[in-house]
């Protein structure tokens, strides 16, 4: 059975892939003018931890076998990356995550997005396998004992944007990360989703039935259930 998480359990993910599939092969037998709607995908909560004194590595499938997310951590630095905190991203006929980068010395930072960003509207850094690359296909950095312009080293939740294409077209998507404030950049992944090719998708934001989400509902969150139906009335509202 194909798991979309990092935990080796069977995910949300593939059973909505394949709802989506039947659903568009149910449409197809009555009427051949219509389509399945595209959809977003969400990993259900992961809570995978990269502690401190930790060498890890872990990979997360998304759509298909070879579009996969990959997150790191290590110790036993290399140069300079030392206590380094990584992801990359890996598509079939590409992929990209949203960062910047130091040519001088092939470097590539992620950028720390608030909840609600539109993912697309970013610059993309296509990954590339540089010399420092001691962690296979990781060449994003999160953060680093030396990394002077990565944006993670503070503690608080951030998210991560990518983008991957399988041939089928471009496909968006986030990372919810958590960094500690424990030492040697430890952080744990919360949780992810992503598009299908076409479907617009804002950090935080886990279906498409749902509006993207914005600092504001936060405090309501906060407040369990009862703040969230209040939230939920209180956005029905604005125009």
């Amino acid at each position: 059975m194909k798991t979309n998480n990092l935990h080796g359990k069977p995910a949300l993910v593939a059973k909505t892939r394949w709802l989506a599939y039947a659903t568009a092969g149910a449409a197809a037998a009555v009427t051949s003018g219509h389509s399945a709607e595209a959809a977003i995908h969400y990993s259900g909560l992961q809570n995978v931890q990269f502690g401190p004194h930790q060498s890890k590595i872990r990979k997360a499938p998304l759509d298909q076998a070879g579009d996969y997310l990959v997150f790191a951590h290590g110790t036993d630095g290399l140069n300079h990356y030392s206590n380094f905190a990584g992801f990359s991203v890996v598509g079939i006929a590409s992929a990209a995550f949203a960062g910047s980068d130091r040519f001088s010395n092939y470097e590539y930072y992620l950028f720390r997005l608030p909840i609600g960003t539109n993912i697309s509207a970013n610059k993309f850094i296509h990954p590339y396998w540089s010399n420092y690359s001691r962690w296979g296909e990781v060449a994003g950095i999160l953060a680093s004992d030396f990394a002077s312009d990565a944006r993670w080293g503070e503690p608080g939740i951030g998210f991560v944007g990518f983008r991957f294409d399988n041939g089928a077209g471009v496909q968006y998507g986030w990372v919810r990360v958590r960094m500690s404030k424990l030492t040697q950049n430890a952080f744990t992944v919360l949780d992810y989703a992503y598009a299908d090719p076409g479907e617009p998708i804002s950090a935080g934001q886990r279906s498409s039935a749902e509006r993207a989400p914005d600092q504001g509902s936060l405090g309501w969150l906060a407040l369990g259930a009862a703040g969230l139906m209040a939230w939920r009335k209180s956005r029905s509202r604005t125009p």
